[in-house]
C-alpha cells in the first residue's frame, strides 16, 4: 500500500506536469524532503507513522492549490514567453494547413482540370491588359478565359504549397523556443480554444464558398480543397482542449 507521501508526490507531479523536467524534479526533490522531515519529527513524538504522514501532507496543502499559487507567481516576461511560442505554433499549424490544402486542390486540378478548381465566374469581365499577360505567360491557351483559368488554378496550388513550407519552418522554430520552457495549462487552454474556433469556422466557411461556387460556377475545388483540413484540425483542437480540462492543475 502506498503511504500518504508517496500519493502525494504523485499528485505533485501531476499537478504540476508543466513544468520543466528539471524543475520537476527539484521541486519534487525538496517537497519529499521536508514531508519525511515533518513525518519523522512526529513519529520520534511517538505518532504512528502513517498519521504522521497524513499529517505532513495535510500541513504542506493540496497539490492543485500549490499549482495554482505557483503560476499566479509566473513572470509577466515567462507569460510573454509563452504567448509568442503558441502564436509561432498556431501560425505554423495553420500555415502548413494551408499547404496540405494546396496538396488537395493539386489533386483535384489533376483528376478535373483546372476548372474543377477555379474558374471565371458567370458575368466575369476579363481585361484586355490581363487577358495579354495570361497569354503571354501561357502561349498554348486557346482563350483569354483558359489562360486566366490556369493562371489561377497555378496560384491556388503553389502558393498555398509555398506558405506551407513557411509553416513548416514555423514549427521547427516552436520546438526550438519550447525547450526548457514550461507551459501554462490555462495559456493551453486558451489556445486550443482558439485552435477549434478557427479551424472549425474555416471548414464552415469553405464549405459554404464551395456550395456557393458549385450553384452558381466559378470552380468549387480550390474552397473544397481547404475543408476537410480545416474540419480534421478542428477536431484535433477539440480534443487537446478536452485533455487540457481534464488536467488537475487547470484552475
Amino acid at each position: 500500500m502506498s503511504s500518504p507521501i508517496e500519493t502525494y508526490l504523485d499528485e505533485l507531479v501531476r499537478a504540476f506536469a508543466g513544468r520543466a523536467p528539471r524543475e520537476l524534479r527539484g521541486m519534487l526533490a525538496e517537497a519529499e524532503a521536508h514531508l519525511h522531515d515533518d513525518a519523522d519529527a512526529a513519529i520520534a513524538r511517538g505518532v504512528p507513522r502513517e498519521r504522521a504522514e497524513a499529517e505532513a501532507v495535510a500541513r504542506f496543502g493540496p497539490a492543485r492549490d500549490l499549482a495554482a499559487a505557483d503560476r499566479r507567481r509566473l513572470p509577466v516576461r515567462h507569460v510573454l514567453d509563452q504567448l509568442v511560442r503558441h502564436a509561432v505554433l498556431m501560425f505554423g499549424v495553420g500555415a502548413v494547413a494551408v499547404g496540405l490544402s494546396g496538396a488537395v486542390a493539386a489533386v483535384i486540378r489533376a483528376i478535373g482540370g483546372s476548372r474543377a478548381l477555379i474558374d471565371v465566374a458567370p458575368g466575369q469581365v476579363l481585361s484586355a491588359g490581363d487577358c495579354a499577360r495570361w497569354l503571354s505567360g501561357d502561349p498554348a491557351a486557346h482563350s483569354c478565359a483558359a489562360a486566366a483559368v490556369g493562371d489561377w488554378a497555378n496560384e491556388v496550388v503553389y502558393y498555398r504549397i509555398a506558405l506551407g513550407i513557411l509553416g513548416l519552418l514555423a514549427l521547427a522554430g516552436y520546438r526550438w523556443l519550447r525547450r526548457g520552457l514550461r507551459s501554462s495549462p490555462m495559456l493551453m487552454v486558451v489556445r486550443d480554444t482558439v485552435g477549434v474556433a478557427a479551424f472549425a469556422g474555416a471548414a464552415a466557411v469553405t464549405f459554404g464558398l464551395g456550395i456557393d461556387a458549385v450553384v452558381v460556377g466559378g470552380g468549387a475545388g480550390q474552397w473544397f480543397s481547404a475543408t476537410p483540413i480545416a474540419l480534421v484540425l478542428a477536431v484535433a483542437f477539440a480534443v487537446l482542449l478536452l485533455r487540457d480540462l481534464r488536467r488537475p492543475d487547470v484552475a
